[in-house]
């Protein structure tokens, strides 16, 4: 067998003669090749595949943890511009009122009766019976003060009225809360022009409250010819339920002998300027 190679060795150093003996050779031993680094390359490539899949699990958790981050920081920014928005609202709002004005924060709620409390109270200036107006409109008015807090009665509830008139064509009249977010026109006629989409500002009648600020819009006008006043509902323009911060308005008291429409029904005889809470 030496033998053989060595001759075959010779052979193919010293003449061509073997060349397209090697040449098919070659031919038939290719795929064997082929086959036998078939599973070196399938593993190669199964490695990397799976390599390059741990990656871009990797890299797309990361990419969601940033997005998540963004997102959080996005709702952030976006929180803080709308408070901005609110309070620049609010206080463009009280500067046309050409009065001293006091920022307040809510701190509490009530439900019976429907009032809020604020954390500014005599120390910081309030006042019984003062004028409280959010962004969007009348809001409601001081009917108890402490050193440090206020309650605020709001326009809805039932015991509060305000006198309004109809920026259309003037008319006047009460609009008294009603509860669950909503006024009520008191006493008006049937044949009183007031319609639906009507929009009622503070008349200033009785002194309470400051002249033509927004109080809400009329939503609907009953008139049953059998009665003698019209059912009219009325929308707030004040966000009652989504305000966190509002504006106390120093308000000159009404005079002496004037009704004092707004004067929560359920104090008595009791005057509204001297209701207080807390030591004096």
């Amino acid at each position: 067998m030496a033998l053989v190679s060595c001759v075959l060795l010779a052979l193919e150093t010293a003449t061509p003669l073997l060349t397209p003996v090697r040449s098919m050779l070659g031919s038939v031993v290719a795929p064997l090749h082929f086959i036998a680094a078939l599973p070196h390359s399938v593993a190669g490539a199964a490695t990397e595949s799976v390599r390059s899949r741990a990656t871009l699990i990797s890299r797309n958790a990361e990419l969601e943890r940033e997005l998540l981050s963004l997102r959080g920081e996005v709702s952030r920014y976006e929180a803080v511009l709308r408070e901005n928005t609110r309070l620049r609202e609010l206080l463009e709002s009280g500067a046309r009122l050409q009065r001293d004005r006091l920022l307040a924060e809510l701190v509490g709620t009530s439900v019976a009766p429907i009032e809020i409390v604020v954390n500014k109270g005599r120390l910081s200036g309030v006042g019984v019976g003062q004028t409280v107006i959010d962004s969007a409109g009348l809001f409601g008015q001081v009917v108890a003060t402490s050193a440090l807090t206020s309650r605020i009665l709001l326009i809805t509830d039932p015991t509060h009225a305000v006198p309004v008139r109809v920026l259309r064509n003037g008319v006047t009249g009460i609009a008294a809360g009603a509860g669950r977010g909503r006024l009520r026109m008191k006493d008006v006629g049937v044949t009183v022009d007031i319609v639906e989409g009507d929009r009622l500002l503070t008349s200033g009648l009785g002194g309470r409250f400051p002249d033509g600020y927004p109080v809400g819009v009329v939503e609907s006008v009953d008139r049953d010819p059998t009665e003698p006043f019209a059912e009219i509902a009325v929308r707030p323009y004040a966000a009652l339920e989504t305000s966190r911060q509002v504006l106390v308005i120093s308000a000159a008291a009404p005079p002496v002998g004037l009704d004092q429409v707004g004067t929560p029904a359920n104090l008595g005889s009791q005057s509204v300027e001297q209701r207080q809470d807390g030591p004096p």
